[in-house]
C-alpha cells in the first residue's frame, strides 16, 4: 500500500535570494510568462499548496513531460521553486519574486507615462 505524499511547506524563507531584477531577469520572466500554458499553470498555484507534475498535468491536454518542460522554464525564471522529498519534486510559486516583477513592470509603465506627457 502506498503512503500518501504529504506536501512540504511552500515557503521560500530558507531559499537563496532570487536573482536581482535587472533588465535581463525582467526579460527572462517576461519570456517565461509569454506562453498561455505557463500562465494557466501559474493560475493553479493560487493556494499555498505545492504541486507535483502529475497534479499540474491533471485536467489539461498536456502530457506530463510537456508540463515538466513548462515548469522547468518557470523555475529557471525564478517564478517557481522546488522542494524535493525523495523521488518527489514539489513545485511552489515564488510569490515574492513574481510580485517584484509586477512592481518592476508597473515602474516601466510609470516611466513611460512621464516621458510621453
Amino acid at each position: 500500500m502506498d503512503i500518501p505524499a504529504v506536501p512540504p511547506p511552500c515557503t521560500d524563507r530558507d531559499l537563496l535570494p532570487p536573482p536581482v531584477l535587472d533588465d535581463v531577469q525582467l526579460a527572462l520572466i517576461g519570456k517565461a510568462l509569454a506562453h498561455p500554458e505557463r500562465v494557466r499553470i501559474l493560475r493553479q498555484f493560487t493556494g499555498r499548496t505545492p504541486q507535483m507534475v502529475q497534479e499540474v498535468a491533471e485536467g489539461s491536454d498536456l502530457a506530463p513531460s510537456t508540463v515538466s518542460e513548462h515548469l522547468r522554464i518557470l523555475r529557471e525564471a525564478g517564478v517557481l521553486f522546488v522542494r524535493e522529498d525523495g523521488p518527489r519534486h514539489w513545485y511552489c510559486l515564488r510569490r515574492s519574486h513574481l510580485s517584484e516583477y509586477a512592481q518592476a513592470v508597473e515602474e516601466l509603465t510609470r516611466s513611460h507615462e512621464l516621458v510621453h506627457r
